[in-house]
């Protein structure tokens, strides 16, 4: 067997290419989620269709071959189906971000299928009905999730999965949420650790918590491979990268799915057209309706750039460096490190003791032009308020 790739070997190309993009095509939504990053970015001002064409061909000539619709509750829109179909002209790979309310029929999910839509991933934040609802802030929802996902399985959509906010409240039951999906019959599992978007708010406390949830998680990859796709987006989970995941195919999925590719592979857009680097980072390069894609991008590529400026702070002495890169950018986009290793890094068993716990993330510097701020989401509070 050749020898095993490794993180790095897929780290700061020497050409990005805008591969990935998150596409928001309203901000709208029916449901609250406490942690959405969206909700108080409701704008209506939304891309027509015809700007949607004019974007996905400019997309199309930049080198983008796959979407994840997000931002809002996209279905929505009574244009949606419309606006894929573009994309699925143009031969996109589409993936479908839902929480399952559009989904009330056979019919509705065989719509979805017709007009490109490759994979489709409903959120469902815990296997505990009340827990989820809670979440989501409507009573009946977890039942509404589950029952589009068999309707999408019954109308035969390529691949049906559900995506995962883990957090405190499910850091316990990671084993039970793939049993669930076995039992549901699911194609994949997606887990993703909240990005609460606010400096400070990551509990460090939580830390060794979130170390031990990752291993078992990249444990349940391995146990269910074959059977049911396990996946995470967090670039930490590279750090656990070992010789156990042996097929090169595999660990290249596994490394594509947890890298930072912020400025390097993935780009976001807005329902406005507000041009960021990912959906959690609160900042605009460029406005697609007011200048080129392309421009954008290449100013997007400079602003995010490791090759131009390498990670810093508790990743300068950090042997896990090549690996994660610094790890997310949401977290650390205005610095070089993610924050939530200012005081101790992800495999370590104590503090670095770098005097970075304290820290603040570095201001601007003059030669990095910030963007244009969007708006920070809010944490919801335990009543409802903001």
């Amino acid at each position: 067997m050749s020898s095993l790739i490794q993180p790095e070997d897929f780290q700061l190309p020497e050409h990005p290419l805008p591969l990935l993009v998150q596409l928001g095509l309203t901000y709208r939504c029916n449901l609250k989620c406490d942690h959405c990053y969206a909700l108080y970015r409701r704008d209506r001002n939304e891309m027509t269709l015809a700007e949607i064409q004019s974007l996905a061909n400019q997309l199309y000539g930049a080198g983008s071959s796959s979407l994840v619709y997000s931002h809002g509750e996209n279905m929505i829109r009574r244009d949606f189906h419309e606006a894929a179909s573009i994309f699925r002209d143009l031969d996109f790979y589409q993936t479908l971000m839902l929480n399952g309310y559009y989904v009330r029929s056979v019919e509705d999910a065989q719509r979805l299928k017709a007009c490109g839509i490759s994979r489709t991933m409903v959120s469902i934040d815990s296997i505990d009905p009340s827990a989820h609802d809670k979440v989501r802030g409507k009573d009946g929802a977890f039942d509404v999730a589950v029952r589009a996902l068999r309707l999408l399985k019954e109308a035969g959509v390529p691949t049906v999965g559900f995506s995962t906010t883990i957090d405190t409240h499910n850091y316990g039951m990671v084993e039970r949420i793939a049993e669930f999906a076995h039992e549901l019959g699911v194609d994949a599992l997606s887990f993703m650790q909240n990005r609460y978007n606010i400096k400070g708010i990551f509990d460090r406390e939580v830390w060794p918590g979130y170390v031990d949830v990752s291993r078992r998680i990249y444990d349940l990859m391995l146990e269910n491979r074959g059977t049911l796709d396990i996946y995470t987006h967090d670039p930490f989970m590279l750090t656990i990268l070992d010789s156990r995941l042996d097929d090169n195919e595999e660990r290249a999925a596994f490394i594509g799915a947890n890298l930072c590719n912020v400025g390097t592979s993935m780009v976001s857009i807005d329902p406005v057209g507000n041009v960021s680097g990912c959906n959690f980072i609160e900042e605009s390069i460029g406005n697609v309706r007011e200048e080129p894609f392309q421009q954008i991008w290449e100013r997007l590529v400079a602003r995010y750039s490791d090759t131009a400026e390498p990670p810093s702070g508790p990743c300068g002495s950090c042997s896990a460096k090549p690996s994660c890169m610094g790890g997310c950018k949401a977290f650390h986009y205005n610095g070089k490190y993610d924050e939530r290793c200012g005081a101790r890094r992800f495999l370590d068993d104590s503090d670095h003791g770098l005097g970075t716990a304290s820290a603040l993330i570095p201001g601007e510097r003059p030669d990095r032009a910030p963007g244009v701020f969007v708006g920070m989401p809010q944490r919801r509070v335990a009543n409802g308020g903001s």
